[in-house]
């Protein structure tokens, strides 16, 4: 599937409309996009939006998007917060249990994007970032290739902003 064309100046919420659209116009007959109810549409909607809103230092854009999606007969989405000395472990373990599963959640992972966002009062530091990217291959699969992305929010202050993607195959 070729990557849907998105203006290249729109707006985060215009690109996550776009890829959703188009996901589930060439997507319609995959168990991810069978198994969307209204609020799993609005979740991944969001967790879209977040992603292409972020704008950051090292930023994933729809096209990184676009890959994962085309591909997933499973898909799993989710979005944690997290504050305080142990801010890196809660989100992870949050993003994990909480996120939401469309399709079959036993497969390997075959892709993983992640979008963490850090306040400029504490900044992500190296240690977080390698934690929670180990800490979701650990749970997802080890097989699977990961992009990530990172930037700054100044109205997130001590805490962190992680949004989630994992397709599987």
């Amino acid at each position: 599937m070729q990557t849907p064309f998105i203006p290249p100046l729109a707006s985060g919420l215009a690109q996550a409309d776009a890829l959703f659209t188009s996901w589930l116009q060439e997507c319609a007959d995959v168990p991810a996009v069978q198994a969307l109810t209204p609020a799993t549409k609005s979740g991944l909607l969001t967790v879209l939006q977040h992603i292409l809103a972020d704008t950051g230092d090292i930023n994933v854009d729809h096209q990184d998007i676009w890959a994962l999606l085309a591909g997933a007969t499973s898909l799993q989405f989710g979005l944690a917060t997290g504050e305080g000395h142990n801010r890196a472990v809660v989100v992870g373990q949050q993003l994990w249990a909480e996120s939401t599963v469309l399709g079959e959640a036993t497969l390997p992972a075959h892709r993983i994007l992640l979008a963490i966002q850090s306040g400029m009062a504490t900044e992500l530091e190296m240690d977080e970032l390698t934690y929670l990217l180990e800490y979701v291959v650990s749970q997802a699969g080890d097989q699977a290739e990961v992009v990530f992305g990172h930037g700054l929010n100044p109205a997130l202050g001590e805490s962190i902003q992680v949004m989630m993607l994992v397709s599987r195959q």
